[in-house]
C-alpha cells in the first residue's frame, strides 16, 4: 500500500475510535464499561484520538514522492485494531447479566476501594435512599450497629439464592465497578422474605422493609427484614459505583 493510502486509513481509524468514544459518552453507555470517574479521562484520550486524526491526514496532503515509499508501509497490523472498532459500533452495549454473578460470586463485604472517611457522608443520606452498596459500608466502618436496626430501607437489586440461606432467605445483589467491567464485583444483602422460595432467580426486584442484624460466621452483617418484594424492570444504570 502507498503512503498516501496507508495515512488516510490510518487517519480514519483514529477518527473512528474517537468517534466511537465520544458517542458513548454522549449516550451515557460509556458507565456499561467504566466507573464514572474515569469519564473524563476518556473524554480527553477520544479528543486526542480526533486531533491525532487531522495530524495523519495532514501529513497524508504533504507527502510527496509517494511512488518512492509506496512499500515503506504495511497496513495488516491495523486491521488488527480496525477489528474491535467495528465490534464496538455494530454490537448494543449491554450491562451485565445477573446470571454472571454464577462464575463471578457475590460478596458480602465493603468493596476494597471504600473507605472509612465516607462514613460520614453515608449516615447523612435518608436511610431510604440507601443502595445495597451503602448498607454494606455501614456496616463494614461503623462501631454502633445497633443504631441502624429498624430504620427503613428501599433498595433494588437482582435476586440471588444458594445452599447457605435458608428457605425464607435470599440475597439483593448489586454489581459494583471500581475499574472497569472486567473488574465488576457483586454485592448483596441478605433478605428474610417467607415468600423468598417462589421468587425466580436473577430477576429484578425492588425491596422494602427495615433493617436488622444478622451474626454469621462471627461477624455481624445488616440483614433485611422484608414488608415488600416487587418485581421491577432493571434499571438502565445496573451499576453501582464504590
Amino acid at each position: 500500500m502507498t503512503l498516501r493510502a496507508g495515512r488516510s486509513f490510518q487517519a480514519l481509524l483514529m477518527a473512528l475510535i474517537g468517534l466511537f468514544l465520544l458517542s458513548r459518552i454522549w449516550s451515557g453507555t460509556i458507565l456499561l464499561y467504566i466507573n464514572q470517574r474515569f469519564v473524563f479521562l476518556v473524554f480527553l484520550a477520544s479528543l486526542g484520538f480526533v486531533i491525532f486524526a487531522q495530524v495523519l491526514y495532514s501529513e497524508r496532503l504533504s507527502t510527496q514522492n509517494d511512488e518512492k515509499h509506496s512499500k515503506n508501509f504495511s497496513i495488516s497490523t491495523l486491521w488488527w485494531l480496525a477489528l474491535p472498532v467495528l465490534i464496538g459500533f455494530l454490537v448494543p452495549a449491554k450491562p451485565l447479566s445477573p446470571s454472571a454473578v454464577v462464575n463471578r460470586g457475590i460478596s458480602i463485604d465493603a468493596p476494597l476501594s471504600a473507605r472509612i472517611e465516607d462514613t460520614g457522608v453515608l449516615l447523612s443520606l435518608s436511610p431510604t435512599e440507601r443502595t445495597v452498596l451503602d448498607w454494606i459500608r455501614l456496616f463494614s466502618f461503623s462501631e454502633n450497629l445497633e443504631q441502624f436496626v429498624d430504620q427503613p430501607v428501599d433498595v433494588t437489586g437482582f435476586v440471588f439464592s444458594d445452599g447457605r440461606l435458608s428457605e425464607s432467605q435470599f440475597m439483593v445483589g448489586r454489581f459494583t465497578i471500581t475499574c472497569c467491567v472486567a473488574d465488576a464485583t457483586a454485592l448483596g444483602m441478605i433478605v428474610d422474605y417467607p415468600q423468598a422460595a417462589v421468587l425466580k432467580q436473577h430477576t429484578w426486584v425492588r425491596v422494602q422493609g427495615k433493617i436488622g442484624v444478622m451474626e454469621r460466621e462471627g461477624r455481624l452483617l445488616p440483614l433485611i427484614l422484608a414488608d415488600s418484594v416487587e418485581a421491577v424492570p432493571p434499571p438502565e444504570q445496573p451499576y453501582l459505583f464504590p
